[in-house]
């Protein structure tokens, strides 16, 4: 078993890598943003009649909810354990031979 110092490394490592996937995924699984004054290749690819494609969308939009719920329980979570280590770790108060 690694030392609190090392356990608490590790968490602030994983809390990072979360935040990086969380980005990543809602990126990934966002819809495009449409922008009125700039013509891109997103608009050409868009389907002409409106309500073709939506339940394609709110499918993707439900499952992008699914997606930020849980990374928003795993980002939690490690930071109550980064907390959790925090205070476990030795105040200032303390001496050597208390730690």
């Amino acid at each position: 078993m690694a030392d609190r110092l090392t356990q608490l490394q590790d968490a602030v490592n994983s809390l990072a890598d979360q935040f990086c996937n969380a980005i990543g995924v809602l990126q990934q699984c966002g819809p495009p943003a449409s922008f009125s004054n700039i013509q891109t290749a997103i608009n050409k690819d868009q389907p002409a009649n409106p309500t073709e494609g939506k339940s394609s969308f709110l499918h993707l939009l439900t499952e992008c909810e699914q997606y930020a719920q849980l990374f928003a329980a795993l980002i939690a979570r490690t930071a109550k354990d980064i907390d959790v280590l925090i205070d476990s770790l030795p105040s200032e108060e303390s001496t050597a031979a208390l730690q």
